[in-house]
């Protein structure tokens, strides 16, 4: 065993076949021929000298030796593709996963109008995933998930050695339906007590949401609980059942510019009730960090400054030149 020379392509072949349990399955998911990967199964098992795989007419199950070997091949092919993104990261080269965490308004907003301007990626495996804040970390700091690479969020990282790298300040109030409004009135977030609010999962403290509002961008703010029948774990949800004149929803006025236009929602409060958060990204040190995460980063944040330049909702004046 100790002159065994097992490449890496025959151990991925292992996996897959191990993954799939049958050679056809294996053989599409490769993209080689059937009979190829039967030659790889047979001279991998004539090199080890045992049966990987116990052959019946409709898939192909591990022996004792398989189900103790395919742990053993999984690290090393894990550790191979971490050797390899080493390598391509030090030639600037486009491959390995970059992973972006935002709540479910900006993932959607990314999705929508960021991700697709990212051009010439390379091999680069863009992942994208939700992540609601939970209140404390407003006062506490948000954390970095383990698979993080970059983190675009309303809060300052818990973690002071990361990175915030500051995008724009952030506006969200209160938004209803106007067949709501009609029937049931309301002048400022102070009787918000007296009407159905649309609550969301990740803001639950008890049965309420806390809601903060201030008059105006430097204002001091307010707190006020909230109650309702409806609760979501999303915003797109929230803003749903309001358009169904079920409530009012606590939203970004990003995320209802089409509404507002539309006539669909309408802000309830006309005197510029809201609540104004740093939008941020956070990372790790840029000595840190893969070159495909800098590129990635680099890139989203480019194009999100761009649009927000476009919009004027971010002056030409305060987009910052580089980060550390």
């Amino acid at each position: 065993m100790n002159n065994l020379q097992l490449k890496p392509r025959e151990l991925k072949i292992i996996s897959v076949i191990a993954a799939s349990e049958n050679i056809s399955h294996a053989a599409t998911i490769l993209g080689i021929a059937q009979a190829n990967v039967s030659k790889y199964l047979a001279d991998f098992e004539s090199k080890v000298g045992l049966k990987v795989f116990d052959r019946s007419p409709r898939k192909l199950t591990l022996t004792p030796f398989g189900t103790a070997l395919l742990p053993y091949i999984n690290d090393m092919l894990d550790r191979h593709e971490q050797l390899n993104n080493f390598i391509a990261d030090y030639k600037h080269e486009k491959r390995g996963r970059v992973t972006v965490y935002a709540p479910t308004g900006i993932v959607a907003y990314l999705a929508k109008n960021v991700i697709a301007n990212i051009v010439d990626i390379g091999d680069i495996t863009f992942s994208l995933k939700t992540y609601n804040l939970e209140p404390k970390a407003f006062y506490d700091g948000v954390e970095f998930p383990d698979d993080c690479d970059v983190l675009i969020t309303y809060a300052q990282p818990k973690d002071e050695s990361l990175v915030a790298s500051f995008i724009t300040k952030y506006s969200v109030t209160a938004f209803a339906s106007p067949n709501y409004l009609n029937k049931h009135p309301i002048h400022g977030p102070e009787e918000l007590v007296q009407h159905s609010c649309i609550l969301i999962d990740s803001m639950m403290i008890g049965e309420s949401n806390i809601w903060r509002f201030s008059a105006g961008e430097n204002k001091s703010s307010v707190d006020y609980r909230v109650k309702g029948n409806y609760v979501c774990d999303n915003t797109q949800s929230a803003l749903e059942l309001a358009r169904n004149d079920l409530g009012i929803v606590f939203a970004p006025k990003e995320s209802v510019r089409n509404d507002i236009q539309a006539g669909t929602l309408v802000a309830c409060f006309p005197d510029q009730q809201e609540w104004w958060l740093d939008l941020v990204a956070i990372f790790r040190k840029r000595e840190y960090q893969p070159w495909r995460v800098q590129f990635i980063l680099d890139a989203m944040l480019s194009e999100i400054r761009k649009q927000l330049a476009v919009t004027r909702l971010l002056p030409s004046q305060q987009v910052p030149s580089n980060d550390n």
